[in-house]
């Protein structure tokens, strides 16, 4: 059963034109949370009326030592736009930690990380677990505006930022490393260059993204690629099923058996 918390907000400011970042105290939240989990937060006012579903938000980055929780995101629908609204001080309602975490091999030194949409800030969070470890980590993001996309400032230096907007990221040709030195690659060389992929992705987005993966590998282990799947997560617990997806061996739940699966699975 998914914990319920009352969380206070500590912080909210606008990461980008287009991006609210919020920041909660949550110490034991902030000691558990990993990459690829999630929370349902309450967006609206407690005892109101016409209450919102929870909304969905993944954990974009985890701070034992001070306690806190942040989370980022586009407040284009109201519920959003309500968190968006709300000042520091002000408390909410949430339940989780929920999701499975994406985790790397305990081996995998050179990570890709590869995201669009909601699930993007995981991989923040997954960016700076790994190259907390030593790790090179390398983060492609993509968005339709580039507001849309995580400011390199909520990264490590170590972390090497690549983007691209307005276009779907598995279509990219990356840019090179940072100050320009690396010479242009392929995304099919990043992935032959990684112990492990990690992906934040629509499902449309996965044919795609295995095409790449083919391209650059004959053959590949399950365990190699990860993708943490866009879709609806509303009740958290499986209870209502509308986050189910046709797997190769069946249906899956997104909230309880996902967000992320091998895309070997899939």
């Amino acid at each position: 059963m998914a914990r319920q918390h009352l969380l206070t907000i500590t912080d909210s400011r606008p990461a980008t034109p287009r991006l609210r970042w919020v920041t909660l105290a949550a110490p034991d939240l902030a000691r558990e949370a990993r990459a690829g989990h999630y929370l349902l937060v309450r967006c609206d006012e407690p005892g109101g009326e016409a209450r919102l579903l929870p909304r969905a938000l993944f954990v974009a980055a985890a701070e034992p030592a001070l306690g806190q929780v942040g989370l980022l995101f586009d407040p284009d629908e109201p519920g959003l736009l309500w968190l968006a609204r709300a000042q520091p001080g002000e408390e909410l309602e949430a339940y989780g930690l929920l999701g499975r975490p994406l985790t790397p091999a305990p081996g995998s030194r050179s990570l890709l990380l590869v995201g669009a949409g909601p699930g993007l800030p995981a991989l923040l969070l997954l960016a700076r677990e790994a190259s907390g470890r030593g790790a090179s980590v390398t983060l492609l993001a993509g968005a339709h505006h580039r507001d849309a996309l995580p400011p390199a400032f909520l990264l490590p230096d170590a972390v090497e930022y690549q983007s691209v907007v307005g276009m779907p990221v598995a279509n990219v040709r990356l840019s090179g490393g940072k100050g320009g030195t690396a010479q242009p690659t392929t995304l099919e060389t990043a992935i032959q260059w990684a112990d492990q992929l990690f992906a934040a992705l629509p499902i449309e987005a996965l044919e795609p993204l295995r095409e790449r993966v083919r391209a650059a590998k004959l053959r590949w282990d399950k365990g190699f690629a990860s993708v943490l799947l866009e879709g609806p997560l509303v009740c958290g617990v499986g209870a209502c099923g509308v986050c189910a997806v046709e797997m190769r061996k069946g249906s899956r739940l997104l909230c309880v058996d996902g967000p992320a699966f091998d895309l070997k699975d899939m």
